[in-house]
């Protein structure tokens, strides 16, 4: 090592050159940060979540090996996050679907599962992060009370998780104000959905079949939150039309899969998901749902003989 005399003093210029320098390589190694985090921490992640405009069929078209956020044509109140694989899907909604669908009508202090309490959680009712839930669609007024329990009881949040909520803020749903978070849009409904995949080690197959009945599943749980006519209409069928052993016999059915039946709204969005939209035997079926074929057949007819005024096609 050669060692320089210390006599010399920079002058006005080479400190200015010295400051330039500095900023560079610190924004240099930011750069270099960034892209470690977001190419090797968070495969299928991209920093900034932009979305693309796309009506149900170019949404089930598509293929791909990243996550795909949709603005859903025909309807600027939903957006649709179109997942590469089951885990990814998981780690972004899994936490809050527990939270808005499995525990709220019975939580006396509603609270956000911590990651240990979530495995068991997911444990006990014989699911994995995986196959929790196939399909999520949550409000933007839960996910703002969702973030709000987590920050209050100072629940460390995954990054997909951290990612969903940077997406709200950036499209203007939600906003931090005075350490709340706060819903601008309320009722903008946030769907997933995952990519056709064939079966992993720790994930489970999605055919062709499979994703369009998910869609087209969680696409009525759209229209039943942003098309009050349809919901209403949704609400006279389950309370005037179903007789109390249908209404019983599709309640026993949701508690098999954990639904918070307490819930009644809930309730109701699920049955006319089920019944009308879900087209895979394998997620619904007489046989599932413990009546006849004959019964449910008559169930659906009722339900398209009253005229619902959705543009979605019926079964």
């Amino acid at each position: 090592m050669m060692h320089v005399a210390n006599s010399w003093q920079p002058g006005f210029n080479e400190i200015n050159y010295l400051n330039k320098m500095y900023n560079y390589l610190n924004k240099q190694a930011l750069v270099k940060l960034l892209w470690f985090f977001s190419v090797i921490l968070l495969p299928g992640f991209s920093h900034g979540l932009d979305f693309k405009s796309g009506n149900f069929q170019q949404i089930l078209n598509n293929r791909s090996e990243i996550l795909t956020v949709w603005s859903y044509q025909g309807n600027s109140e939903i957006y649709v996050f179109d997942f590469p694989g089951l885990i990814m899907q998981g780690r972004t909604f899994n936490r809050v679907t527990q939270l808005t669908e499995q525990t709220m009508a019975n939580a006396g202090y509603p609270s956000v599962l911590i990651d240990e309490e979530l495995t068991k959680y997911i444990e006990s009712v014989r699911r994995t992060p995986a196959n929790f839930a196939f399909g999520h669609d949550v409000l933007v007024s839960e996910l703002t009370l969702f973030f709000n329990l987590a920050d209050r009881d100072k629940v460390e949040l995954l990054p997909e998780e951290i990612q969903l909520r940077e997406f709200l803020s950036n499209q203007g749903f939600i906003k931090l104000w005075r350490g709340f978070y706060q819903a601008l849009k309320p009722g903008v409904v946030i769907l997933s959905i995952p990519q056709v995949q064939s079966k992993k080690t720790n994930e489970p197959e999605i055919n062709e079949l499979a994703r369009r009945a998910i869609f087209t599943h969680e696409i009525s749980h759209a229209e039943y939150y942003t098309n009050p006519y349809y919901a209403n209409y949704c609400r006279r069928y389950w309370n005037e039309t179903l007789t109390d052993e249908q209404r019983s016999t599709f309640i026993e059915f949701f508690k098999k899969y954990n639904y918070d039946v307490g819930i009644v709204e809930l309730v109701i969005n699920e049955m006319q998901a089920y019944l009308m939209f879900t087209s895979d035997p394998n997620s619904f079926n007489a046989t599932k749902l413990g009546v006849t074929d004959e019964e449910l057949e008559s169930m659906r007819t009722a339900f398209r003989r009253g005229n619902p005024p959705t543009k979605l096609p019926l079964r």
